[in-house]
């Protein structure tokens, strides 16, 4: 016996009924098991952390109330130093930014006080300064000529009262400042 086309047709929508349910149960046990895993974690947790709040909570209470004072007064110093810190580190790049200094300079400053800090700074900038002017002074006086081209021909300062040139020393400003505040230095 044959079947027909309508019978053809309904097993066919019968088997996909059957498919889409299996298909949605399966779908429906997996989101229940992520959902009773992830559960299970968060209440693991929360089981633990409530735990540790019990246990200090305990520890607290067996500490005198001197103890506690002291615990307390730590925690503060040491919140306290920290802020400190962060602060000191702050005016550290506000007095960089505000003298002019190199930034890349600032992790070899040191100091407990932002005027220890600036001593710092200034003394260290102050002996680049000079070694950069004994440098220039030595290559100078050895004869050395730079290659012509880039930021031009360095031997002639521009602060100099017979070379004096408002472009060389705009351009060396740019170019190399570290050179530039020497030779101005050497002109005052």
């Amino acid at each position: 016996m044959e079947k027909t086309v309508e019978q053809i047709e309904e097993e066919r929508v019968e088997a996909e009924r059957v498919e889409t349910e299996r298909v949605k149960a399966e779908k429906e046990r997996d989101i229940k098991s992520e959902v009773d895993r992830r559960l299970t974690g968060a209440m693991q947790k929360k089981e633990a952390e409530y735990k540790e709040k019990l246990a200090e909570k305990d520890r607290q209470s067996k500490l005198s109330a001197e103890e506690l004072k002291k615990e307390r007064d730590k925690e503060h110093a040491d919140w306290e130093a920290k802020t400190a810190k962060y602060e000191l580190e702050q005016n550290k790049h506000e007095l960089f930014k505000k003298e002019g200094y190199d930034p890349k300079l600032e992790k070899y400053v040191f100091g407990n006080t932002i005027d220890e800090i600036s001593a710092s700074a200034k003394k260290l900038t102050e002996i680049i300064s000079k070694l950069v002017t004994l440098g220039v002074t030595d290559k100078l006086q050895s004869g050395h000529k730079p290659p012509m081209g880039g930021s031009g021909n360095t031997n002639i300062n521009p602060w100099a009262k017979d070379t004096f040139n408002l472009t060389q020393q705009g351009k060396m400003l740019q170019d190399n400042p570290t050179l530039a505040a020497t030779l101005m230095a050497a002109n005052k």
